[in-house]
C-alpha cells in the first residue's frame, strides 16, 4: 500500500552506515537523514534562466526519478556567470514521469518539440509547476562545511533533512526562505 504525502508532509529515512572508502564522501560515511521528496540536481546558468523566464517548463534528464519526489533543488553550475549554489527550488508533480513523445505540445517550452521526437540523450521529462528562488543560496562552500556534502553534485542526491528544514522547512515559516518566482 502506497500512502500519498500532503503538499507540507516530506518523508524522511535513515540510511543505513556504509563502509568507509577512500572514495565516498563525508555525506556517505554514517547514517544520514534524508527527505525522499526533495532531490538536488547540478543545472548549467543557461537553462536555469530559461526555466525562471518560463521559456523552458520541463526539465530533462537521463534517469527516472521515483515517484514521489516533488521537489528540484537546482545547483547553479558557474558556468557562463553561474553562481557555485543552490538558488532555486521548482515544484513538480510527485508521479508525472514524462517519456519521449508524452509531453504535452502546448503551452510551449524550449526542448520539448526535440524531447518528444527523441532527438535528447534524456529520457525523463519533469513538468514545472512552481519556482521558488532561496532567499538565501546554499554556496558550495556551505555545502561541503555546514552541510558535509563534500563538493558540487553530480548526477541527483537527496536532500538532507536538516538542509531542508533550514532552507524549505514547514509552509509556517517558508516566507522568510523563499521567495515564489512563479
Amino acid at each position: 500500500m502506497v500512502s500519498r504525502l500532503s503538499s507540507n508532509e516530506h518523508r524522511v529515512t535513515k540510511r543505513a552506515p556504509l563502509a568507509k572508502t577512500k572514495s565516498r564522501s563525508k555525506l556517505n560515511a554514517g547514517s544520514v537523514d534524508r527527505v525522499e521528496t526533495d532531490v538536488l540536481l547540478s543545472i548549467k546558468s543557461v537553462h536555469l534562466a530559461n526555466i525562471i523566464s518560463q521559456k523552458k517548463n520541463h526539465e530533462y534528464r537521463k534517469y527516472r526519478l521515483r515517484d514521489g519526489v516533488k521537489r528540484l533543488w537546482f545547483y547553479e553550475t558557474a558556468d557562463e556567470g553561474g553562481k557555485s549554489a543552490i538558488t532555486h527550488v521548482a515544484v513538480i508533480p510527485d508521479s508525472v514521469r514524462h517519456t519521449p513523445g508524452s509531453v504535452p505540445a502546448e503551452p510551449f517550452g524550449i526542448g520539448n518539440e526535440d524531447f518528444n521526437a527523441g532527438r535528447k540523450v534524456s529520457k525523463y521529462g519533469y513538468p514545472i509547476l512552481e519556482l521558488y528562488e532561496l532567499v538565501r543560496p546554499v554556496t558550495l562552500d556551505e555545502m561541503k562545511s555546514k552541510w558535509a556534502m563534500g563538493g558540487a553534485p553530480m548526477g541527483w542526491r537527496y536532500v538532507g533533512s536538516r538542509l531542508w528544514a533550514d532552507r524549505w522547512g514547514e509552509s509556517g515559516d517558508r516566507n522568510d526562505k523563499v521567495k515564489k518566482v512563479f
